[in-house]
């Protein structure tokens, strides 16, 4: 009897295995054919995201993050999340900081103005301390500074910096702010350049070979499972992932190498992308199961088109720093038909030289700010920001400046002392930093008729206070030789005969030296850039006179034609 029951038992004990295992089967089977249908959910329908210079499609309903940017050997974020007047308040509180001098980023010591084609902000240099190089085996005392610009894009900020640079470096990050472009949400940029997020910088800029980014993703309702794409250009070569995936599997004992399952292992080209491939399935200590795709191209040190790139998916991560590993939400077959999806998207993007909408500036707004020495963002009425009620602008405050045309270093009149208004001196400077214009009116206005005329060119020089203040003159008094920027192919070339003798065929152009006879009745300009006189008008015939200058000397220069005028 005891032998009938002991058999009864066992077999009661297979039968009920059998049925769990057959249970367990059928459910891993249900499970995993209803894990596919969310995936073919999940990527019917794709978004495509730039990523430094690659593209990788994603399901729409992934949250996508780009961090740890890099380029021109600055950190580099972005972020759309900021109103213009947050910026604003968000640069005038870390001048604010740097000004203070009291916490890690050390004291303020220079903030210039940035501008670019789209945007503007500031480059701050600050924290000054001292630091030792190697040079030919000898240790040298030098210098370090942090820099760090703040630029505004339309509805995009970009935050760039750099610790320990030398000083005077901050020029080459200004140059590589001005490479940069926001993005539109959603946005596939055609000009070659490097993707970060919400902006894009330009090529080509300073330092291209060192640029980086990382791409992190997840999907909503699945927080274990996460994707990662990094790409970094200049990156010595090393040894190929599996290369050291087999180096490190034999190392492992023998109880890891159990838990861990090769469900792929092999090189794999994708989209002319040269890489290798692992996916490996974990059954951790606790009992769950993850997983963990990867693919890594090694890429060319010297090729920006072939990276060290990475993209990795794993799935059963606890979203929770240092918790433990979770039971993964999809099942085996359901992940890899995701993996398949996402990785198989991976290719260079297409880029096209000629993108003239993508490039379009949008219009310059009223207010905007122009430094000297750069070019004009838009024709119109530009005023100088440095004038008070005791300096006055050699001009006018306000000018006209076209498009294009380069930002002009005001020279500022001070009032002059009693001494000075004897001698009839009017004492001049120029600031040492660059001159800030703001946009005061688009309208292109007709120029106003000259009140006085000046004093005759072979009575002496006028001060600058005799000097009419003549609106500039647009390309069409310039004549085409001057319109298009091309040096005229004439001189004043005046003979002895002829000095005496009005050339009414004188060309627009026209260059005459000073202390000769005029060659034609008209408006000449100085050439000379810190002379006084400005633009006047001479008599065919009469004797060109020198330059005038605030210290009044006098010293020869150069008239050019600008406009024919029989009277002034």
């Amino acid at each position: 009897m005891k032998r009938l029951k002991s058999r009864r038992v066992r077999w009661v004990g297979i039968a009920m295995a059998s049925a769990l295992t057959l249970v367990s089967f059928l459910a891993n089977s249900f499970q995993t054919d209803e894990d596919r249908q969310k995936v073919a959910k999940m990527t019917g329908t794709m978004k495509t995201v730039c990523v430094g210079r690659f593209l990788i499609d994603l399901p729409a309903e992934a949250t996508v993050r780009l961090r740890r940017g890099f380029v021109g050997g600055y950190d580099v974020a972005s972020t759309d999340r900021e109103t213009d007047d947050d910026f604003a308040e968000r640069l005038g509180a870390f001048e604010n900081t740097l000004l203070d001098g009291k916490d890690e980023y050390g004291k303020l010591e220079s903030a210039k103005d940035l501008l670019s084609a789209t945007g503007q902000g500031k480059v701050f240099v600050h924290n000054r301390r001292p630091a030792q190089t190697i040079e030919n085996g000898h240790i040298l005392a030098i210098e370090d500074v942090d820099v760090h610009g703040l630029l505004r894009l339309p509805h995009v900020s970009i935050d760039a910096q750099a610790q320990g640079m030398a000083p005077g470096s901050e020029a080459g990050l200004v140059r590589v702010l001005r490479r940069f472009r926001a993005m539109r949400p959603g946005e596939i940029p055609r000009e070659p350049g490097f993707c970060l997020g919400h902006a894009i910088v330009l090529d080509p800029y300073d330092d291209a070979d060192t640029e980086s980014v990382v791409l992190f993703a997840g999907l909503p309702g699945h927080p274990d499972v996460s994707i990662v794409l990094s790409s970094m250009a200049g990156v010595t070569p090393a040894p190929r992932l599996l290369e050291r995936h087999a180096i490190t599997a034999d190392r492992r004992p023998l109880f890891m190498q159990l838990a861990f399952s090769h469900l792929r292992e092999a090189a794999r080209a994708i989209n002319g992308l040269d890489g290798d491939e692992l996916v490996m399935r974990v059954r951790e200590p606790n009992f769950t199961t993850g997983y963990s795709f990867q693919w890594e191209m090694p890429g060319r040190q010297s090729d920006l088109n072939m990276p060290f790139m990475t993209l990795e998916l794993a799935a059963g991560t606890n979203p929770t720093g240092g918790g433990k590993p979770v039971q993964s939400t999809l099942s085996e077959q359901a992940l890899i038909d995701l993996w398949d999806r996402i990785a198989g998207s991976l290719r260079l993007r297409p880029t096209a030289l000629q993108a003239p909408a993508a490039v379009e500036a949008p219009a310059t707004a009223l207010g905007a700010i122009a430094l000297a020495g750069d070019s004009c963002p838009h024709t119109g009425w530009w005023q100088c920001t440095e004038v008070n009620a005791r300096v006055r602008v050699y001009n006018g405050q306000r000018q006209f400046i076209a498009e294009g045309k380069r930002m002009p270093q005001a020279l500022l009149l001070p009032q002059p002392t009693v001494w000075q208004r004897v001698r009839g001196l009017q004492p001049s400077y120029e600031s040492r930093s660059p001159t800030r214009w703001r946009l005061a009116d688009k309208r292109h206005r007709p120029r106003v008729p000259v009140q006085a005329a000046p004093a005759p060119a072979v009575t002496g020089l006028a001060e600058p206070d005799l000097v009419p203040n003549l609106a500039p003159l647009d390309a069409s008094d310039l004549g085409p030789g001057l319109a298009t920027g091309l040096e005229p192919d004439f001189t004043s070339g005046v003979t002895p005969e002829t000095d005496l003798m009005p050339h009414r065929d004188t060309l627009i152009g026209s260059v005459a030296q000073s202390s000769a006879p005029c060659p034609a009745s008209g408006w000449w300009r100085c050439d000379d850039s810190d002379a006084l006189d400005g633009t006047r008008w001479f008599a065919a015939g009469s004797l060109l006179p020198r330059a005038s200058f605030a210290q009044r000397v006098r010293r020869h220069s150069s008239w050019t034609l600008v406009r024919l005028a029989s009277e002034p």
